[in-house]
């Protein structure tokens, strides 16, 4: 019997999907959002995301190992749907669709405990009012890679599980648990003690000019706006030089400069890089 795929839009799961897709309050209020992708999906499976649903197309299982991937979510308990490329690529918002989305559990908020731990000599990166789903993605992305302990985000900043913020980390979001700060983070880091470097356009102190071998917090503000003077009060300014021809750097290209000159000065110094804590 040929199984004939799904081409209404009108039906209650394809609806529920698209509102994951598209609205920060129904990912917000059912606690789910939507991952597309073979590769990122296999990321969330990997580590410890829950799948409700998987939908897929003919696109999908015409590929070699698709059939086999969908069997795999469903053993962890995603319900099946198959659709027809035609509903898939309405629900997607990429051009070029590869035919496969789950909806996933959101992961709880971790506690700045659980993701220093173990580490003595801990660094993380705050991500303030950062605006562009892209940015937030490209940082969680270079934070993992250069061995911080988290991405902390602050009041304003974008949702990280927008499923723009999930594309943009290439998966990283799934392996690097990140902290919701309160309106005093400044201060709250500081106790702790942490060193707070804000990253500014100009006039800040050379960034190969300051200390990297403490507990710190790489600070990279708002797109149009950059940080606020609170933010400002008790942090080093720090800056990147650059050619006299170049006005700045996008927010995600200099955080990912700034995370990758602290990992190599910290390997040089032989500070350990630990493994992160999972979200689960």
């Amino acid at each position: 019997m040929v199984v004939q795929p799904l081409d209404s839009a009108e039906n209650k799961l394809i609806r529920q999907i698209k509102r994951f897709a598209t609205s920060h309050h129904a990912r917000v209020k059912n606690q789910r959002t939507v991952v597309e992708g073979g590769r990122l999906i296999e990321e969330a499976l990997g580590a410890g995301f829950r799948p409700h649903v998987v939908v897929y197309s003919p696109r999908w299982v015409a590929k070699p190992d698709g059939r086999a991937m969908i069997q795999r979510l469903e053993a962890a308990g995603a319900r099946p749907l198959y659709i027809t490329d035609r509903l898939l690529d309405s629900l997607s918002s990429l051009e070029a669709p590869p035919g496969v989305m789950a909806v996933v559990d959101l992961p709880p908020w971790r506690s700045l405990d659980e993701v220093l731990d173990p580490d003595p000599v801990p660094w993380l990166m705050v991500a303030d009012a950062i605006q562009d789903p892209g940015n937030l993605g490209t940082l969680v992305r270079a934070a993992l890679a250069a061995g911080a302990r988290t991405v902390a985000v602050t009041p304003g900043t974008v949702e990280p599980f927008n499923p723009k913020t999930i594309r943009a980390s290439a998966g990283a979001i799934f392996r690097l648990p990140l902290v919701r700060l309160a309106d005093a983070w400044p201060s709250v880091l500081r106790q702790r003690g942490f060193r707070l470097y804000a990253a500014v356009v100009e006039n800040g102190l050379p960034y190969s000019a300051v200390d990297w071998h403490v507990p710190l917090a790489i600070i990279l503000g708002n797109e149009g706006n950059g940080l606020n003077l609170e933010t400002l009060v008790g942090a080093e300014p720090i800056t990147i030089p650059m050619s006299p021809a170049a006005n700045s750097l996008n927010v995600s290209m200099a955080g990912t400069v700034l995370a990758f000159h602290a990992a190599y000065v910290r390997q040089s110094k032989e500070l350990p890089i630990f493994p992160p804590a999972r979200w689960r």
